[in-house]
């Protein structure tokens, strides 16, 4: 008896605040498909799937979410095998991003301060800031246009954003952000926002040293004046959970973690 097989694939993909280089894919085997995943990305990534399956089994069961290692090929995702003699098919939608699964923070970490500085710097908004950080742990270092900005920590390159060149002040305006990210070896991000248009002196996949110049402050995207918005956090896949973090900025010789506005006296 020769057996008739229908495959509907449908693919939508949904890539949380990046667009993800992960790649799902299928091929046949017998009596099914084999669905795969290549990720280009310099670190893991999560991948949801949904299934509608078809006189079809999934290995992994339905509804799951895998991680693909970064810069891996012919990731073997789940195996898909009929259940029964005739016809079967299957469709799904996928949605992926950044992953920071089993990442543990190392919050004994001291970062450099983002910028150069001789005796005081301004944050203009801090933790859970009423303007726009109201669900961040994230600060806004007012800076002058042009600035240098420098890695606070050493790691390897994962987005670069810096042709944007529309500043605007509501929340749609966030496509415009351009950015700089970098991934640590405890699995955390930081990310450098606003930066100034042409001037990332980096690239993705290359590994940056702590305090290496990276790009030039700005006041690109969802911004009401120049500054640069920093973070740190570890990517789950639908949301990034913010870390406090310790500067070398000391007081009585213990490094601080900077939470509020305001202006800060170097000793």
């Amino acid at each position: 008896m020769k057996v008739i097989f229908f495959l509907l694939l449908m693919l939508f993909s949904i890539k949380s605040f990046n667009q993800v280089k992960l790649k799902v894919y299928n091929e046949g085997i017998e009596g099914g498909f084999a669905v795969l995943a290549d990720n280009e990305e310099y670190c893991p990534v999560f991948v949801k799937i949904d299934f509608k399956l078809n006189n079809l089994k999934s290995s992994k069961g339905n509804h799951k979410v895998f991680i693909i290692a970064a810069r891996s090929k012919r990731n073997v995702i789940t195996l898909l095998k009929s259940v029964k003699k005739g016809s079967y098919g299957f469709n799904y939608k996928t949605k992926f991003n950044y992953s920071s699964y089993l990442s543990k923070v190392d919050t004994s970490y001291v970062y450099n301060l983002p910028f150069k500085v001789d005796s005081q710097f301004n944050i203009s908004q801090g933790h859970f800031g009423k303007r726009t950080h109201m669900k961040e742990r994230a600060l806004d270092f007012s800076l002058p246009i042009g600035t240098d900005v420098y890695a606070a920590r050493e790691g390897i390159v994962i987005d670069v954003v810096d042709y944007n060149t529309k500043t605007c002040y509501h929340k749609d305006c966030s496509k415009y952000n351009n950015k700089i990210i970098i991934y640590h070896n405890d699995g955390s991000f930081s990310e450098y926002v606003h930066i100034d248009t042409n001037t990332a002196k980096v690239k993705i996949g290359e590994k940056v040293l702590k305090g290496q110049l990276i790009a030039k402050s700005g006041n690109i995207g969802w911004s009401s004046g120049p500054h640069l918005h920093f973070s740190v956090y570890l990517q789950n896949l639908d949301k990034r959970k913010f870390y406090e973090t310790k500067f070398k900025v000391y007081e009585d010789g213990v490094p601080v973690i900077l939470r509020r506005e305001g202006i800060y006296y170097l000793d």
